[in-house]
């Protein structure tokens, strides 16, 4: 068990006692927090457990949270150290669980990494899909020239009716004539694959 006993120097502040403040706001030492912890730590340790489900990080998360106190800028606006602390405890047993939600396992053996399943496709399924797309490129080819560029431009660039009949030079019925003509000869063509 860690021991916050023996650190004795100024958190923030000048390092006077909470009880020589006149205006009743404690600057609180590493002392104080050191003998706060140390006193509630059983308390403390329990609300961790309660929280995180396992005691397996409590004592990391008491440090922490000593250390985070120590380093809060202005320790002279705590008011109610308990309840400061509980927060601070609490805020670290939240981002404790979002680190450990994100960590993979350390050891994985290799029947596991054989068992995860890949994301490319395999070799039958990459192989179905280049025949899919040569039968495409096949397709097109075979369509006149003012329809695949209409089919391209509308397709592949994604041009509107519009700009395809400006840069053709054709009117917009015709870029649609055309486009439909593109998808019923594509159809026809790729209703094997």
């Amino acid at each position: 068990m860690t021991d916050f006993s023996n650190l004795s120097q100024p958190l923030c502040g000048t390092g006077t006692d909470a009880s020589e403040d006149p205006e009743g706001v404690s600057d609180f030492t590493l002392q104080h927090i050191a003998d706060f912890i140390q006193q509630h730590r059983g308390e403390l340790s329990r609300f961790i457990i309660r929280k995180a489900g396992t005691e397996d990080h409590a004592l990391d998360i008491l440090h922490d949270a000593f250390l985070r106190m120590n380093g809060h800028p202005r320790p002279e606006t705590v008011e109610n150290l308990r309840a400061f602390v509980f927060r601070i405890v609490a805020n670290l047993v939240i981002d404790c669980q979002r680190r450990c939600h994100n960590r993979l396992p350390h050891e994985v053996d290799e029947e596991t990494w054989q068992n995860i399943p890949e994301r490319l496709p395999g070799p039958e399924s990459r192989y179905q899909q280049q025949q899919r797309l040569d039968a495409v490129n096949r397709a097109l080819a075979e369509l006149p020239e003012a329809c695949r560029l209409a089919f391209y431009l509308n397709r592949v660039d994604g041009c509107s009716h519009v700009e395809i009949a400006a840069r053709l030079g054709i009117s917009e019925s015709m870029v649609a004539k055309h486009l439909a003509s593109a998808m019923k000869h594509c159809r026809g063509r790729l209703k094997n694959y």
